[in-house]
């Protein structure tokens, strides 16, 4: 295992935050090798994700081995949440990146520890840098020159690997040399795309065989009422998913629709009875678990009160709702993505408004009173008629939400969530550019206008144009990111990055791509593609 040497830390500890979490599961003991495990952003955000969970608990599984976890909050030397050690003492640093914006948070915990920040510029003493987290499988490029090794697919078969190396090998080169020698790892130093000839690298994900033996559920190992899912246990049940919309990686990244026992999650939920009350269910497509109905009804029996990320709209049924609705959910959210039966179909989503507004009404009857609709803006073909649409749609919900209330006594609320597409490699759509800002900006305003005048209405935009732009340029670029990069970590602003590189951005933003895409070096065995196109991606 390759050690740094210690350097000088700040006083700020985690201690507040500890004292609250509870373990699901045994606290893995000490070992002789030890990972820093980061995730890129806030610790609110990191231990609300499943997946960086779910890496923490397979490091502590593995004999000899402990992982200590780091996030943004703070300043000066990062320090970790089980000892306070700093960051810069460890010989190997995983990071978990999910949102490519979070690649300057990444930046900025290196050169808080004096950790440098091109990988050329890295000796002996200096840490690996690994980065894995869906970011890696989508476009590693852009950090190429920043990150040692880049960890592709799922954890479970990414790990043994990766820990194998640190344990057996005595120097980062060494183990550079041996990881890029095996599936499921990309070590730039080591493997070059650009040339000519270079043999495409695989992602491992985990097989539909691999879902059905015991150990490979994701869940909650420790509850904390210090995350966006307070006190909640998550449990995963499925991945990928049986839609495929042309804007969605998961759907195509994440391999084909396949599903976790339920008699291993149902046992999962056993384990934690002792520690929350509450549980949520978390996946691309929850409700499309053949016994989602079975597990909701038996976690309510149990004492839980349940809840679902989202639910796609063909899976929203009476005995589902029913379920969430007895362990004291009032909320769902549902994605039409667009206003208009014409565009959804362009987005290979062929749901009628009339079914949607089938589900709002049973949503209403049941008696949940928020109901959050998430929309797209920006979606290739999309016309002001189809923005007018997202408005139209928006009032016949509100007139079944206002039709339930005078009936029963309380009136709900509904909630449009909109978000500007980002065209993302390895989906049906990653050629095309982004939408214009001006036609954006038009397209916004309409929305803008239109709920101010629907009482009982809310809307809520995510990211805004400019950084839309930058994740954008994030997804799709190269190397040549590496100094924008940098330049943000250390305190440039987005609005003066853009301004000032903008001849190099606004070609990868607002050009469509005609010939070979740079990330097409990754090989995705999806299933659901042509099968000229499974091991390369999407035209």
């Amino acid at each position: 295992m390759i050690r740094g040497e210690p350097r000088t830390s700040t006083s700020h500890s985690w201690a507040p935050l500890r004292r609250d979490e509870r373990w699901v599961e045994p606290r893995p003991g000490t070992g002789n090798f030890s990972l820093a495990l980061v995730y890129a952003n806030g610790y609110e955000i990191g231990m609300s994700s499943l997946g960086f969970q779910r890496v923490y608990q397979l490091v502590g599984q593995r004999p000899g081995w402990q992982a200590e976890r780091f996030f943004t909050d703070g300043s000066g030397m990062p320090l970790s949440v089980e000892s306070d050690r700093p960051l810069s003492s460890f010989g190997a640093v995983a990071f978990s990146v999910s949102f490519e914006e979070d690649y300057v948070n990444l930046l900025q915990l290196l050169d808080r520890a004096r950790i440098p920040l091109f990988r050329h510029q890295r000796g002996g003493w200096d840490p690996l840098i690994i980065q894995g987290g869906s970011c890696a499988s989508i476009n590693p490029l852009p950090l190429a020159d920043l990150v040692d090794v880049f960890t592709l697919g799922a954890a479970e078969n990414t790990l043994p690997a990766l820990l194998a190396a640190l344990e057996e090998e005595s120097g980062r080169e060494a183990v550079l040399e041996r990881l890029a020698g095996q599936p499921g790892f990309f070590v730039p130093a080591h493997h070059h795309p650009e040339e000519e000839g270079f043999a495409k690298l695989e992602k491992l994900e985990l097989t539909a065989e691999q879902f059905r033996q015991p150990g490979h559920l994701p869940t909650t190992a420790i509850v904390t009422p210090h995350t966006e899912f307070a006190n909640k246990f998550l449990v995963e049940m499925s991945r990928g998913c049986p839609e495929k919309c042309k804007y969605c990686w998961a759907t195509f990244g994440m391999g084909t629709f396949r599903w976790h026992p339920t008699e291993y999650i149902l046992g999962a939920l056993e384990r934690a009875r002792p520690v929350t009350d509450q549980v949520g269910f978390v996946a691309t497509a929850v409700g499309d678990h053949p016994e989602v109905e079975r597990i909701l009804g038996e976690s309510c029996r149990m004492g839980f009160r349940a809840s679902v990320s989202s639910i796609r709209i063909p899976a929203v049924t009476e005995g589902v709702l029913e379920a969430l609705f007895r362990s004291g959910d009032r909320s769902i959210t549902l994605a039409p993505e667009t206003g208009s039966d014409r565009l959804r179909a362009h987005l290979n989503k062929p749901i009628k408004n009339a079914t949607l507004l089938e589900k709002v009404r049973l949503i209403f009857e049941q008696g949940f009173t928020q109901l959050k609709l998430y929309f797209l803006v920006g979606v290739p073909g999309e016309t002001l008629e189809d923005v007018q649409a997202i408005l139209d749609l928006a009032q016949e919900a509100r007139a079944i939400l206002v039709e339930r209330g005078r009936r029963s006594g309380q009136l709900g609320h509904l909630h449009l969530g909109t978000n500007i597409l980002v065209p993302k490699p390895f989906t049906p759509w990653q050629r095309e550019p982004m939408a214009e800002e001006a036609s954006l900006k038009e397209k916004l305003a309409l929305l803008k206008r239109g709920v101010a005048r629907m009482p009982n209405v809310s809307m809520s935009g995510g990211i805004s144009i400019r950084q839309a732009i930058w994740q954008t340029y994030l997804s799709k670029s190269g190397p040549s990111a590496a100094p924008l990069l940098v330049a943000a970590a250390r305190g440039q602003s987005l609005a003066s990055l853009l301004r000032e590189h903008e001849e190099e951005i606004r070609p990868v933003v607002f050009g469509r791509i005609d010939g070979e895409c740079r990330w097409h070096f990754l090989r995705q065995r999806n299933t659901s593609l042509p099968a000229q196109e499974r091991l390369v991606g999407v035209s």
